[in-house]
């Protein structure tokens, strides 16, 4: 069993994998140019209806605002999503450049039990901010609409 994972490079050409990455960034400059905040109402169906933080509550405005630059306001409507969007980016982009230049683009193998601790970390991340309690804990929770 091999302790990496190599993206094949005959799937495609460098710009048919550029495409997606290019409609998410248009995206990402959409929800910058829109801000979800603004209008206060939520986008959200569990923060609608329930009244409950989902995993990805908060996630627009955080894109928002990483895409203004500001990673604190950006942590402050869903840290998971303000950490794992400029990780996805990158490797995205290393991604693009090693195909240009032909080389072979290799993932590191993600063991279990990392998918399992972060399953559980996501899982205690979703109670956490809905149940509140200590400040660090009502920081977690997506926040007002601002």
């Amino acid at each position: 069993m091999s302790d990496s994972l190599t993206v094949p490079d005959a799937s495609g050409t460098v710009r048919s994998r550029a495409l997606p990455g290019l409609l998410a960034g248009a995206a990402a400059v959409g929800i910058a140019a829109w801000n979800p905040g603004d209008n206060g109402v939520t986008v959200c169906i569990s923060k609608g209806l329930l009244n409950l933080d989902c995993p990805l509550c908060g996630g627009l405005r955080a894109v928002n605002s990483l895409m203004r630059g500001d990673f604190l306001a950006a942590a402050d409507h869903n840290v998971f999503v303000a950490v794992g969007v400029p990780i996805v980016a990158v490797t995205w982009i290393v991604w693009i450049l090693s195909s240009a230049l032909g080389r072979p683009f290799t993932l590191p193998k993600v063991p279990n039990w990392l998918i399992g601790t972060f399953a559980a970390a996501m899982l205690a991340f979703t109670v956490v901010r809905n149940v509140g309690g200590p400040t660090w804990a009502t920081w977690l929770a997506s926040g007002v609409y601002r």
